[in-house]
């Protein structure tokens, strides 16, 4: 209800008449560059989406909603998921997050109102974590060519925690790419830690994305070096062009810890993600066998895990062309 309440109030500071950003879908990998060779720090976050050997990429991120992909974009832009999780060990969760940005252009254009229901870029679905009403502030230093730097203020259930976040992308080859994310934060719980996360990319083809991701948080209170790496394998079932779209991916990850030096979960699944009935609203199913350890005392079991989320996506331009819609359809 906090995170609500919060919406309506900065509301109207968000700027109405917003057209900039990358459109949802298969419209994100099809902008065209911009003209004008002095762009500005908002118009230079959208030159990566533009280039050509990382359309794919961008439009995988897009299509799945991927955190930092999100909180990058040059537009307001709010997925609310309802995820329903049955677990043979865990029994059947259900909850409802709000995950985006909302621009506040009449305070500052490098000031952005973060909702968060997991931390940085997560590796699966059973991997987030559980933490839900995290609303922070974002405020962009600049970016310059293949980096960005953003000051960040998150505020939990009862504490504040400042950070500061590094991030710089960029293509390896003419099919590979990166992206390298660094944040350090302080939570007056658990002291300063730090999450550092790299992804790297290699288009197979015009609609298969191979991704290697990687992340680690080291701080005060973690358990030694908390690490997951996750291999997945995205394929588009249908023509970016079209209307619908359908991606399935199939992954395999790995999570442990140095203290003790363990492994606690191994997990393979399958992704089903598709648009239906309007380009702003996505089902998601995601079948997964585990091999879990949830102590290193403890002998690994096995545990299937069936996940269907349900998500709608608010952003001005969807919107605006859901308004158009209506509007032509009217008698």
């Amino acid at each position: 209800m906090r995170i609500w309440l919060i919406i309506l109030l900065f509301w109207p500071l968000v700027a109405p008449g917003d057209t900039g950003g990358a459109k949802p879908g298969a419209e994100a990998a099809q902008q065209e560059p911009p003209d004008d060779p002095s762009l500005g720090w908002v118009d230079s976050g959208v030159v990566y989406a533009t280039d050509q050997v990382q359309a794919l990429t961008v439009w995988m991120d897009d299509f799945f909603g991927d955190p930092t992909y999100d909180l990058e974009q040059p537009d307001s832009l709010l997925r609310i998921d309802w995820e329903n999780s049955w677990d043979e060990q865990r029994s059947y969760k259900a909850r409802v997050r709000l995950r985006g940005k909302l621009q506040l252009p009449k305070i500052s254009k490098r000031l952005n109102l973060v909702f968060s229901g997991e931390d940085g870029d997560k590796l699966g679905a059973d991997d987030r974590n559980e933490k839900t009403d995290v609303v922070g502030l974002q405020y962009s230093l600049g970016e310059l060519d293949r980096s960005r730097i953003d000051l960040t203020l998150d505020a939990g259930t009862w504490d504040l925690r400042p950070g500061v976040r590094y991030r710089n992308q960029g293509p390896l080859s003419q099919h590979a790419g990166y992206r390298y994310t660094q944040q350090v934060e302080y939570k007056n719980s658990d002291g300063f830690y730090t999450t550092a996360e790299l992804n790297l990319d290699r288009v197979l083809n015009e609609d298969s994305l191979l991704r290697w991701s990687n992340e680690v948080i080291y701080g005060e209170e973690t358990d030694g070096v908390e690490w997951r790496t996750r291999l997945s394998l995205d394929q588009r079932q249908r023509p970016a062009h079209k209307k619908h779209q359908f991606v399935i991916g199939y992954f395999a990850s790995i999570q442990g810890e140095t203290d003790p030096r363990y492994v606690q979960n191994y997990r393979i699944g399958v992704t089903l993600r598709r648009q239906v009935y309007r380009p702003y609203f996505f089902v998601e199913l995601e079948p997964s066998y585990n091999l879990r350890r949830d102590s290193v005392d403890q002998n690994r079991s096995n545990a299937w895990n069936f996940i269907a989320r349900f998500e709608l996506v608010l952003q001005p331009e969807l919107m605006r062309q859901l308004k158009k819609t209506l509007k032509n359809a009217a008698p």
